[in-house]
């Protein structure tokens, strides 16, 4: 008994590189489409400085001062920003005079620059506290 053999016709070379650059097109929609915008990190001088506009996504750090319950004070020197925080859930290490930052959007609210926080993150406890003394 005779077998027969069944061959297919290899893909063309252009049928390939199709291939391969539709492979590469879907990749990069989807990369584009996972990647998060970066903020960018600047101090609160910079920050209420009007070098960035309306929109600006912004990573900021500062001491907290001035705290309510919507919002709050980022100083740093001399300089101070109002932040909204009403968004977000807050660590129970938020407190006033601990430092901390904040990335968020800026908005003009009646002519005053505000960081709209997203996020917030405290800074190491051990960096600003002294290490208590073991008892003995």
């Amino acid at each position: 008994m005779e077998t027969e053999r069944r061959t297919r016709a290899p893909w063309s070379s252009w049928t390939k590189g199709l291939l391969a650059f539709s492979v590469l097109v879907i990749t990069g929609i989807v990369v584009s489409l996972t990647v998060t915008e970066q903020s960018t990190y600047v101090s609160v001088e910079d920050a209420v400085s009007g070098k960035y506009g309306e929109g600006s996504n912004l990573q900021v750090h500062g001491t907290i001062s001035d705290l309510k319950i919507n919002d709050c004070l980022l100083i740093d020197g001399n300089h101070s920003l109002k932040v909204d925080i009403s968004s977000l859930i807050l660590p129970d290490t938020f407190a006033e005079d601990k430092g901390a930052t904040f990335t968020g959007i800026i908005q003009l609210v009646d002519g005053e620059i505000i960081l709209k926080a997203e996020k917030v993150q405290m800074g190491c406890p051990s960096k600003y506290e002294p290490a208590e003394e073991p008892i003995s």
